[in-house]
Parts: C-alpha cells; structure tokens; sequence
C-alpha cells in the first residue's frame, strides 16, 4: 500500500533531494510539495507523513510539529535535519517528531523507517455490487446537477452505502458549488497518478462531504478538460467497480454528447434523461432518446425525469408523454425559490428543509433506484457510436 508524502523545504535543492529519496523507496507516494513558507495549518487527511527540512531556531515551526504531532488524527512526522545531534534527538522526541534524517539519507534506512511506521486499517466493509448511474441533461439549465447532488445525499443519508459523485462536465463542472466544497483535488489528480494508485490513495484524493458521500470534482481549470479521455474514465470506473467501496457512483454527465458522455453511458446500469417542459429541452430530449434507441446498450432503457413540473403549466403531462413517445418516470415539482437557495448557500435541500414536498420526489427517484437491481443491464455496448458522433 502506497505511503503519501507531503514534503516541505526551505532550499529547492533539498526540496528535490528529498522529492527522490520519497520516489525511490518502495511505498512512497509524493503527493504535495512546497516551501515551508506555504506551510498550512492543517495537513490534508490523505496525507500519512509530513516530511519537513527543518530550519533551528524557528520557533514558529516548533510550535506547528508539536500541535500537529499532538493530534492522533495528523500524520506522522519526519525531519531531515543539517546535523543530527544528542541535542537535535532530544528536541525533536519531545516536539512529537518520529523519524529524523540528515544527509546522505541510505535507502535501506529510508525503508526501515516506512517499515516502521503503523498500518492503517485496510478491513474495508465492501459492497455486492456498486452501480453506476448517469443523469444525462437534455440541455444546459434543465437541473441535471441539482437533481445529481441531492439524489446522492439521499442515498447517502438513507444509509443506501456509500456513494460517489463524478462530476464529468469536464469544462464547467458545477457539483463542488453544491455543496460549498473546496476540494484538493479532480480527476485530473486521479488520471496522473493512476499507475501508481491504490484504494487508500485513490480514496484520497476525493473528496469528503460527509461519511456517506464523497466527491470526484471535474478540473479545475478550461484547459484541463481535453486532457481526460474515454480511456481515463473507463479505467477509473472500472477500477472503482471492481474496488467494491463505494455501493453508487452517480455521473453528473455534460449535456453534450461527446465521446467521454458516452463513455459514462456505455458504463452505466442506470440512465436517467433529465429534461423540462419547456420546447427546446423537450425537442433535445426526443432526439436524445431516438439516438439511444438505436444503440445496443445491454438491457438499459433510459428513464425520463421532468424536472420543473408545473400542473398548470403550458404543457400537460400528456402532451409530453405525447411528445417524446416515452412515459415520464419521475416529476420534480417547480419550487424556484428553495432550489436556488439550496444551490446558493451550498447545501442540498434535504439537508434543509427534509420535509419539503420536493424532497419527497427526490427521496422517490432514490427509492427506484434501490427497487430493481436485479433486472437492470450491465451496461454493454456502446463501442460504435463513436462513429455516429465523428460522422455528426
């Protein structure tokens, strides 16, 4: 299992120094590096060592080890010492420090050092099956990221298991706005560090909103959306699947069908076609289904949400059934007002107002999801519709 390092130097040639004795030892996985001046006051908590070159007579580092190493949930602590004294010994037992090192580090005392240290508890209570379930919007605005996050939380909630949200509208990914969340890191973090990856990593690197969800935010900047292809999100799924940790992972696709869309669609056991009764996203949606139709996708017929139900609306229930030829499974009432402050403060609704009549229809879609697993596909078949798209 790999050993995550977070390393932070004073000279940049210690800073790289350091950055290969981390990279040569068998478990040891740099995952942050920085001067001591970007020192934060807390470290992440995918972090297992905090590799320090230490500065003396720096009392304000003395005081960030000895807080840092009083707290049983912080990592280990490791310093690369000038010299290393009786003295230097001495001071760093007493400020909670657990390995201290100094030039020429030998990797077999490297080795020794990580052979040393605890072993986290790997007894990871595992899931039957984990599913994947992709919202596919018909078109920007419908509340395809709305009705993603807060299915997930109730899934979570309920005690359904754990659950994932993969946020793969890779350009302007919205879900993290949701839940007021300031991650680490994306999937880009994921995508360059797969080779080396393991379950306690991977884990890592999303990101917690409580113990019953975590998110796999999209990247970070415009620029960094070309860089995840079909191949990365199957590998990624693929290895989450077989990893049994996470019992949902809910896609919240882009409304754009590219060929990293149709990945995710190719992977799912469940596809959810968000639209609203409005022309342009019913128009999109019929399109949409018609595509799907055509497709072999092993067993997985697409399901209907109308989101942004009104009963006195313009379009009646059956002029849309009418309309896309498809029955609606799910309605989600209109109700601006508690969405959009839902969205603006961060929180998903349920954990606002739970008895909010619209938090019933959400509780709902989560409750289908649970009924049929056993008659639901594995999601096969996809493979030619690339063409489709290159050809379109």
């Amino acid at each position: 299992m790999a050993i995550r390092f977070c390393l932070y130097y004073h000279s940049k040639e210690n800073g790289e120094y350091l950055q290969k004795i981390i990279n040569s030892s068998r478990q040891g996985m740099l995952v942050e590096t920085q001067g001591l001046d970007r020192l934060p006051p807390q470290i992440n908590s995918g972090t297992d060592v905090v590799f320090l070159e230490y500065q003396e007579d720096d009392a304000k580092l003395d005081r960030w080890i000895e807080k840092t190493a009083a707290d049983p949930k912080s990592p280990a602590i490791f310093l690369f010492l000038h010299e290393i004294t009786t003295n230097s010994l001495w001071k760093a037992l007493r400020l909670g420090v657990k390995e201290c090192f100094a030039f020429p580090i030998r990797p077999e005392e490297f080795q020794e050092a990580l052979d040393r240290l605890p072993r986290p508890d790997v007894n990871l209570e595992l899931t039957e099956t984990t599913r994947v379930v992709s919202f596919l919007g018909s078109k920007g605005g419908v509340g395809n990221t709305f009705l993603t996050t807060n299915v997930a939380y109730i899934l979570g909630q309920e005690q359904k298991g754990q659950v994932l949200i993969v946020d793969l509208d890779l350009r302007y990914g919205q879900v993290v706005y949701f839940f007021d969340a300031r991650p680490k890191y994306t999937i880009i973090d994921v995508i360059e560090n797969f080779e080396r990856i393991d379950s306690s990593y991977l884990q890592s690197l999303f990101h917690s909103y409580d113990k019953h969800l975590s998110i796999l935010p999209a990247p970070a900047r415009l620029e960094e959306a070309e860089a995840v292809t079909p191949e990365h999100l199957g590998k990624i799924l693929h290895y989450l699947k077989n990893l049994r940790v996470f019992n949902w992972i809910l896609v919240d696709c882009c409304h754009q069908m590219d060929e990293v869309t149709l990945r995710a669609l190719e992977l799912s056991d469940d596809i959810l076609l968000v639209t609203n009764p409005s022309i342009p996203a019913l128009s999109n949606a019929k399109k949409l289904l018609e595509l799907l139709q055509m497709l072999d996708l092993g067993g997985v017929r697409p399901e209907v949400l109308l989101n942004s139900w009104q009963k006195r609306g313009d379009l009646g229930e059956s002029e849309v059934v009418g309309f896309l030829g498809r029955e609606i499974s799910s309605k989600i009432t209109f109700d601006s007002t508690q969405v959009v402050r839902s969205i603006n403060e961060g929180r998903p609704l349920w954990e606002m107002a739970p008895r909010h009549p619209l938090c019933q229809e959400l509780r709902a879609i989560a409750t289908k999801l649970c009924g049929d697993d056993a008659a639901r596909g594995n999601g096969h078949g996809l493979g030619w519709i690339k063409r489709l798209v290159r050809k379109g």
